[in-house]
């Protein structure tokens, strides 16, 4: 193996994880939708509330030149897993943000979660949450053209290198969005409790640019419910998330540490 042409090739992989200074591309995904409606509990359904939410954050994102901004679905309409991760990759997406709502057997549980992937064994409820998501694409016939297969062993060692190490900086680079995210939830006392999880979400493990999936909170805590079901809280909530992502890319632009 040439060690320079590896160097070289290293340098050039890192490249394509520097975002530009110009507008930064969001690609948001509103969970669910069609006859997938998620979790419904009462009047409260998931698709209905996370799209919602989506165009509310589309309409903060729009009125920012320091952004770009695509939805995968601006209807109810079912749109598949493996669609999803499509339209981002065309779109050439600099982040991707799924929008989802939880639900629990314990109508205690609340609060907002922010999953990433990462090379970590995930705990069992975030295994479930994620196989409950990842349901409707078992059985699909897309996921065998999205994926392609196990093509890393039919790579060369650099290609293999630069493949692991460009999924490595997704992954940090994940995870310092998830921890933007949380600490603009963090400076507001009066908001729910924000926690960091990772799980193999399909959406978030197939995306090849930074990815974060936020369950906005539980509908199965009546408190919970009330709340996301009223036009202010989802203001509230799309304007936490806008300002975590202008925290995100001010640093970024200011080549400053995401920690």
């Amino acid at each position: 193996m040439n060690f320079c042409k590896l160097k070289q090739i290293v340098a050039a992989s890192a490249l394509l994880w520097s975002f530009p200074a110009s507008a930064l591309h969001i690609m948001l995904d509103p969970g669910h939708g069609g006859v997938d409606t998620g979790a419904v509990h009462g009047p409260a359904k998931e698709a209905d509330l996370v799209l919602k939410i989506a165009q509310r954050l589309k309409t903060l994102l729009e009125k920012d030149s320091q952004f770009q901004v695509s939805l995968t679905r601006v209807l109810d309409k079912n749109i598949s897993l493996p669609s999803r991760v499509k339209m981002a990759e065309e779109a050439k997406a600099d982040l991707f943000v799924s929008l989802h709502a939880n639900a629990a057997a314990d109508q205690r549980a609340k609060g907002v979660e922010f999953f990433f992937q990462n090379n970590l064994p995930p705990d069992e409820e975030s295994l479930f949450l994620a196989s409950q998501e990842n349901q409707m694409i078992l059985n699909s016939q897309e996921l065998h053209s999205i994926s392609g297969g196990d093509e890393l062993s039919k790579k060369g060692d650099i290609a293999a290198i630069v493949e692991d190490l460009q999924r490595q900086n997704r992954m940090m680079s994940s995870l310092r969005l998830t921890q933007t995210l949380t600490q603009v939830w963090g400076n507001d006392v009066t908001a729910s409790q924000a926690t960091i999880k990772q799980a193999p979400f399909y959406v978030i493990s197939k995306t090849s640019m930074p990815s974060v999936l936020i369950e906005i909170g539980f509908l199965t805590n009546p408190r919970e419910a009330k709340r996301l079901l009223n036009s202010e809280y989802q203001n509230d909530l799309a304007q936490k998330i806008y300002s975590a992502l202008l925290s995100y890319k001010e640093k970024i632009d200011n080549h400053t540490t995401l920690d």
